[in-house]
């Protein structure tokens, strides 16, 4: 009796466990065909960004009936506390927004998806993607995240007030040497040339100089990329700036640093230069009624490298997602199809694909045509640039505070290297 109960319970554990084969195989087809999935969406952002994504992301249920995507969005802040706290709990959603300054800390966690073999399978479409733009979505060889939209720093500047004060447009592909000359034109006719970009953040400012001169921020192991002496330069440089009264004096840089776009020195005419990521043109040319902006490339050395690299803002899809395959596919949507790009236009920078980025210069103001232009110029010279290592955040207060202290003469700048070079070399060995 005991044997036949042996052998009925064996029969009925490799029946169930067929069905269960059976099962799972079923649910595996179906995944990729008409079975109603459900992934999650994450993104920052203002009401207009919100509406835009909302709109992109109708359109792609409209194309994929049998995926459902729940949003989830929020402001800068709030987006990246809430996703560090979704990744710790281990319930993050499927497709999330990344940023460089984030994305080494991330995938370093094993927190993201290696989208290479989407990417092999075509999933991921980059075929019209420049090598640079793909390259600036790697972490230590792997693909970690796919670019929406690719933008670059450049100086603005209006050429009705140029022409008003009699003084030459700036060069596209101007040398600091000619940045210091238009200074010098601006202050004899009475014109601030730009605000002080001496300290601040690290980049796009100073990170443009370093790369100039052949160095970086950091290294690939996420030590200080940089030098004393390029740093002595840079300070210097802005310090002569300042003492020759060619850009504000420090209590009324202090006095602007945090002023809203419409309150800047710039748009109140009160420099005549400055300093913006491309894509954020259009939103400068509606404070001004009278002429049209314009873009300059960021100064360089003479006979130097080409210190663009990437800026932007991508996708990545979760370490833990359970439906990467649908994630894949909503990228590629929204990358490549001209659905989405009606939609998204220039809303985080040039789009990643040079097809896609011809295809939506019809639907822009002229002012975005602009900086779709600028920015595939400058893409031809770009080129990677290390990711920002844990502590980032104290090297850059320390380089500001240091530079604030040259501005208002409280320490040399020979003081302020040395104390920022030991600050920052003690951070980043912690």
């Amino acid at each position: 009796m005991k044997k036949w109960r042996r052998l009925w319970i064996t029969m009925v554990s490799m029946f169930l466990l067929l069905g269960v084969v059976g099962c799972s195989s079923d649910e595996t087809s179906s995944e990729s065909g008409d079975k109603k999935v459900e992934i999650r969406f994450s993104w920052w952002g203002d009401t207009k960004r919100n509406e835009v994504y909302n709109a992109i992301v109708d359109r792609f249920e409209e194309e994929y009936p049998n995926i459902k995507v729940k949003r989830e969005f929020g402001g800068w802040a709030d987006y990246w506390e809430r996703l560090a706290t979704q990744i710790a709990g281990g319930n993050a959603p499927d497709v999330i927004s990344m940023h460089q300054f984030y994305v080494s800390d991330y995938a370093r966690r094993n927190a993201l998806l290696d989208l290479n073999e989407f990417v092999q399978s075509d999933t991921i479409n980059q075929k019209d993607f420049p090598e640079s733009v793909v390259e600036s979505g790697k972490v230590d060889g792997k693909l970690y995240m796919v670019a929406q939209g690719v933008t670059m720093s450049g100086y603005a500047y209006n050429p009705a007030l140029f022409d008003k004060l009699g003084v030459p447009y700036p060069k596209s592909n101007w040398t600091w040497e000619d940045f210091e000359n238009t200074l010098a034109q601006l202050k004899d006719k009475g014109m601030w040339g730009t605000a002080d970009m001496s300290g601040g953040q690290l980049q796009p400012n100073f990170r443009y100089f370093a790369r100039q001169n052949g160095q970086d921020l950091f290294t690939e192991d996420g030590k200080l990329g940089f030098d004393k002496e390029v740093l002595l330069k840079w300070w210097n440089m802005w310090d002569g700036f300042r003492k020759n009264g060619e850009i504000p004096d420090a209590e009324t840089g202090t006095e602007y640093e945090n002023a809203p776009l419409e309150q800047n020195l710039f748009v109140t005419g009160k420099t005549a230069l400055y300093q913006i990521p491309a894509n954020q043109l259009y939103l400068y040319q509606q404070q001004f009624e009278d002429g049209e902006l314009e873009l300059a490339r960021m100064p360089g050395m003479k006979d130097g490298e080409a210190g663009e690299y990437i800026e932007g803002a991508y996708l990545s899809i979760t370490e833990k997602s359970k439906h990467p395959k649908e994630a894949a596919q909503f990228i590629n949507f929204f990358i490549n199809e001209e659905k989405s790009l009606e939609l998204f236009k220039v809303e985080q920078g040039s789009p990643g694909s040079t097809k896609m980025a011809e295809y939506v210069k019809p639907l822009l103001e002229p002012a975005q045509t602009k900086s779709v232009e600028f920015i595939q110029e400058a893409l031809q010279d770009a080129h990677p640039a290390p990711y920002a290592p844990l502590g980032v955040n104290e090297v850059e207060q320390a380089f500001a505070d240091n530079a604030t202290a040259i501005s208002f003469g409280k320490i040399s700048v020979e003081e302020a290297a040395d104390n920022f070079m030991k600050q920052a070399e003690g951070i980043l060995n912690n």
